[in-house]
C-alpha cells in the first residue's frame, strides 16, 4: 500500500502509540459508578479519569449475571456519540454494548490515555464477554482501532474498520484476528482497503471486505450490521459462542444469493468473495465444499485476473493524478514560495478540474478516480492545517483553511477557520465564519457546542443567537 498523502490516511501520529490494556481486579461490590438506564444512551465520565469521557449504550435487557459483547468505537473528530447513536439499534438487536471514546481524535497527543481509559473503564464497570471484544473507527479512528487490536495481545477479537485499512505501522498480524472492511466505492482510501483485503487473502487471514456506494463516511447502518453478523457468524465457527443453525442458514443463503447474483452481472470480483466468504466463513458449520471449488475455480480464471488488473489500474491512475497537485498543496503550506497568490489559483484550477472530472466524466472509473483523488487531495489541504493549528502557527493554518474553502463547497474548513481566527483573536471574523458554515450545510448544534477550540465564543451573544436560530430550523 502507498506512503499516503496525508497524516490521518496513514495514522502518523498513532504508530507510537503504547496500548496497555489491563485492568485491576475488582469485586462485584467495587464496579465503579453506577450503571445507566439500559436502551438508552448515556455520557460516562470515567472513574478513574474525569478527563475521559464516552458514550455508552447498554442493551435495554442488560443484566449483570451474563456477559456481553461490546464494540468499542473511535470517531476522528471525538464525537464518541456519533457511531452509537448511528448503530444503536444493532446493540439492541443483536445483544451488543457499545461504547464510543469522546478524547480519542485525530492529531490527539494523548491517544493512549483515551484509549486505555474507556477499556478500564468499561471492564471495571460492565459484565463483558472477554471472548467477544471488537473495535471500530472511522478512518483516522479505524488507525486507532486497528493499533489497539494488534497491540492488544488477543484480547480484542476483530477490528471493524471504516474508511480505512491497516494502521501504517502492523507488524505481524495474528492469524486469529478478525478484519471487516467497510469502504466507499468514492472514498479516497478504497484503494488501501482493497489492497489489505487482497493481502489478507494471500495470507489466508480472516477478513471480509464490504464495498458500498459511498464516499468517506462511517458506513450506513446496514453495512454495519453484515460486520456484527460477520463477527457473529465467526464467533459460532470458533465455538465462542453455540451456534445457532437458523442464524447459520440465513447467512448462509444469504451469502449464496449474493454469488448467484454476482455472476448473473458478470461481477467476478464480488462473487469471488462471496464464493470466498461461504468457503472460509462458514467451514466447520456447513458443507462448503461446493463453494470452496467455485472460488477455487474463479481465482485462476481470466475475468478473475482482468478484474484484478482493474483495480490496480485505478489505484495507479488515483496516486498519479494526487502526486501532481499533492506537492503543490505541501510547498503551499510551507509558505516558501516567490509567488504565493499565483500557487493558490493554480491549485484552485487543478483542484476545480479534478471535481469536474468526478461529477461528469463519462467514463464511470475516471469519475470514480478523479472523485477519489479530490477526495484525497481536498482531506490533506485540511490536515496541513491542522498539524499547523496544533503546532500554533495560525497564520499557516489560516492559509490552509482559507485554501480549502475555496476549493470545496462544504462547512468543515469555514469552521476551521472560525476555530483559527479565534485563535488569533479575531472573534468577529470567527462569528461570522460560523455563519458561512452553517450556511454551508452545518446543522448540528452540538458539534458547535462541543467544540472545545470555541469554548470562548460561547458566552458571546452571537454565538447563543446562532445556537437558537440552529436548533429551531
Amino acid at each position: 500500500m502507498r506512503q499516503g498523502m496525508h497524516a490521518v490516511a496513514q495514522g502518523a501520529s498513532i504508530v507510537a502509540v503504547v496500548f496497555l490494556l489491563s485492568v485491576g481486579v475488582c469485586s462485584q461490590t467495587e464496579k465503579a459508578g453506577g450503571l445507566p438506564v439500559p436502551g438508552q444512551i448515556a455520557d460516562i465520565v470515567c472513574s478513574a479519569d474525569a478527563t475521559q469521557t464516552y458514550a455508552l449504550y447498554l442493551p435495554s435487557n442488560y443484566k449483570v449475571d451474563r456477559r456481553w459483547p461490546i464494540v468499542y468505537f473511535f470517531d476522528p473528530g471525538g464525537r464518541g456519540r456519533r457511531p452509537v447513536d448511528m448503530y444503536k439499534d444493532l446493540a439492541e438487536k443483536y445483544g451488543f454494548i457499545f461504547a464510543g471514546s469522546n478524547n480519542s481524535r485525530n492529531f490527539s497527543s494523548n491517544q493512549s490515555q483515551a484509549v486505555n481509559a474507556i477499556w478500564q473503564d468499561t471492564h471495571i464497570r460492565l459484565s463483558l464477554d472477554e471472548r467477544r471484544v471488537y473495535v471500530s473507527g472511522f478512518s483516522g479512528g479505524a488507525r486507532v482501532a486497528g493499533a489497539m487490536a494488534i497491540n492488544s495481545s488477543g484480547q480484542i477479537a476483530g477490528v471493524v474498520a471504516h474508511g480505512a485499512g491497516y494502521p501504517n505501522s502492523h507488524g505481524e498480524l495474528s492469524e486469529k484476528l478478525l478484519y471487516y472492511f467497510a469502504i466507499g466505492t468514492r472514498d479516497f482510501n478504497w484503494p488501501e482497503a482493497i489492497t489489505d483485503g487482497h493481502e489478507r487473502d494471500k495470507q489466508g487471514l480472516p477478513y471480509r471486505v464490504r464495498p458500498y456506494s459511498g464516499t468517506h463516511q462511517w458506513a450506513p447502518p446496514e453495512v454495519m450490521e453484515d460486520a456484527v453478523e460477520w463477527m457473529t457468524i465467526k464467533g459460532m465457527q470458533a465455538k465462542v459462542i453455540p451456534p445457532d443453525p437458523s442464524f447459520i442458514d440465513q447467512q448462509f443463503n444469504r451469502m449464496q444469493k449474493e454469488a448467484e447474483d454476482a455472476e448473473k452481472k458478470n461481477d467476478t470480483m464480488t462473487e469471488y468473495e462471496a464464493y470466498r466468504s461461504l468457503a472460509s466463513d462458514f467451514a466447520g458449520l456447513k458443507d462448503v465444499s461446493a463453494a470452496s471449488a467455485k472460488a477455487a475455480a474463479l481465482r485462476q480464471g481470466s475475468a478473475f485476473k482482468t478484474a484484478l488488473k482493474d483495480e490496480q489500474e485505478q489505484i495507479s491512475e488515483q496516486f498519479k493524478t494526487e502526486r501532481e497537485i499533492s506537492p503543490k498543496l505541501s510547498a503551499y503550506e510551507s509558505g516558501n514560495v516567490e509567488d504565493l497568490n499565483a500557487l493558490r489559483i493554480e491549485i484552485q484550477q487543478a483542484m476545480a478540474g479534478l471535481k469536474q472530472q468526478g461529477d461528469h466524466a463519462k467514463n464511470e472509473q475516471r469519475r470514480m478516480v478523479a472523485a477519489r483523488a479530490f477526495d484525497d487531495l481536498k482531506v490533506a489541504g485540511i490536515e496541513n492545517g491542522q498539524q499547523e493549528f496544533q503546532a500554533h502557527h495560525f497564520d499557516k493554518a489560516e492559509s490552509c483553511f482559507d485554501l480549502m474553502r475555496q476549493v470545496m463547497d462544504e462547512p468543515w474548513p469555514v469552521l476551521l477557520l472560525a476555530e483559527t481566527r479565534l485563535a488569533m483573536g479575531n472573534k468577529k471574523q470567527a462569528l461570522k465564519d460560523l455563519r458561512e458554515a452553517v450556511r454551508r450545510g452545518l446543522k448540528d448544534p452540538e458539534i458547535l457546542q462541543s467544540d472545545r477550540e470555541l469554548e470562548a465564543l460561547r458566552p458571546d451573544p452571537e454565538f447563543q443567537k446562532l445556537m437558537v436560530e440552529m436548533k429551531t430550523k
